[in-house]
Parts: structure tokens; C-alpha cells; sequence
């Protein structure tokens, strides 16, 4: 699989000095965490279709189904220890969200109660944590980032915005289909609204949210 390379946001990159500015890796798998009900699930079939997508790509798919929080952070866990062997992968999230958190069927999770479990999959991938949101207001998992902590992940890619289904289907068949072709996060995103037709999808990283939101 082509190495993705992750770097902020265009918009502010002119701004501020990264002591890490891309990310470089070879990633083993995506691990695709499915938060919906089983209704939703159902009814969607988000995760079957990405799951075809990337699959019919050559990579290799690790699907948690997640029905309450326990077992939201439970799959984080069973993510870090795969780490901690050695594996490499994205994470992809399947939920209902808001600017607060997201949802595990029925239970919610603040994005403040992920952020421990997210810094250890973190630490235990050397710092190659990649997000990707198909979730309402996604971008919002940045606030899984404080200010004195390690990082939660290297940085997301998510929406600000509620996100309707077909769009987040459409958004995921573009982005992974640019992905394996090598192409940059920038770049992909970018490329991935344009085509949308819609300011759709951004990314952020870690280190550029913590520099922007630091106290004076």
C-alpha cells in the first residue's frame, strides 16, 4: 500500500512551525470501529461498503462493532495491543457524533474520555495514528487533543458539519480510492471537496490544533 502522508491544514500551515510535519508510514490495515445501532447498520451498510471498497484495493480490513461504551474502549485497547506487536493501520470511525463526542449505539463517549485510550494506541504505533471520521461533526475529535499530554493520534480527517449518509459513502469511495494511489492527506481532501462539489471533508493534526488553541 502506498505511504499516505498526513500534514495540517493548508490554511494555517504558513503560520506555524511543526517540529513533525508529515507523516510517512506503510500501513498493515485499516481497523474500522462501527459505533452504529444494529438498525442503523442496517440500514446503512456504511461499514459492508467500505469494507468491499478496501478490500477490492488489497487492504486488509479489522472491523470492531461496537454496542455501548465499554466496549468502544474496549476496541481501542484491543487496537493498541495489535500495536504493540507491531501492526500498523488506520482507524476508521462509523457513528452517530456531535462536537462533544460520539455514539456507541445507544451510550455516548465525549471526546475527553477517549483521549487516554486514544494516546496509548498512539504511543504504541510510534506516533503513526491516523484518523478517519464518517461521523456528524467529526473534526471535533481533535478535542481528544489537550495541552500538556501526549498526542491522542498523529491527526483526523473528519467533517465540522452534520454528515448524510450518501456523503459519507461518496467521501469514502473518493478519499480511500486517492489514498491508494499515493496520494497526500492535503492533497486527497482537497481533491475529494472538489469533486463533491462541497467543502465536505478537512484534516487537522494534533501538534497544529495544540499550537493554535495554547493559552497566551
Amino acid at each position: 500500500m502506498a505511504a499516505c502522508t498526513c500534514m495540517s491544514s493548508q490554511a494555517i500551515s504558513h503560520t506555524i512551525t511543526y517540529k513533525r510535519p508529515s507523516l510517512e508510514v506503510e500501513y498493515d490495515y485499516v481497523g474500522i470501529i462501527d459505533g452504529l445501532t444494529c438498525a442503523d447498520r442496517l440500514r446503512y451498510e456504511i461499514t459492508e461498503e467500505l469494507t468491499d471498497l478496501l478490500v477490492a484495493g488489497g487492504v486488509q480490513v479489522a472491523i470492531a462493532r461496537v454496542n455501548n461504551k465499554l466496549e468502544l474502549l474496549a476496541s481501542l485497547e484491543a487496537f493498541r495491543k495489535e500495536a504493540v506487536e507491531g501492526k500498523k493501520f488506520m482507524l476508521h470511525f462509523v457513528a452517530h457524533g456531535n462536537e462533544g463526542g460520539i455514539a456507541a449505539a445507544e451510550e455516548f463517549c465525549q471526546w475527553t474520555e477517549l483521549r487516554p485510550f486514544l494516546q496509548r494506541v498512539h504511543a504504541a504505533t510510534n506516533e503513526t495514528l491516523l484518523l478517519n471520521m464518517s461521523t456528524c461533526k467529526g473534526l471535533h475529535g481533535i478535542k481528544a487533543t489537550d495541552h500538556s499530554g501526549p498526542f491522542p493520534f498523529f491527526g483526523l480527517i473528519g467533517a465540522t458539519a452534520d454528515l448524510l449518509v450518501e456523503d459519507a459513502k461518496a467521501a469514502n469511495r473518493k478519499i480511500y480510492e486517492k489514498w491508494l494511489a499515493g496520494l497526500p492527506v492535503q492533497r486527497l481532501v482537497h481533491e475529494t471537496n472538489s469533486e463533491l462539489g462541497k467543502e465536505l471533508l478537512f484534516h487537522i493534526s494534533s501538534e497544529g490544533y495544540r499550537i493554535l488553541t495554547e493559552p497566551m
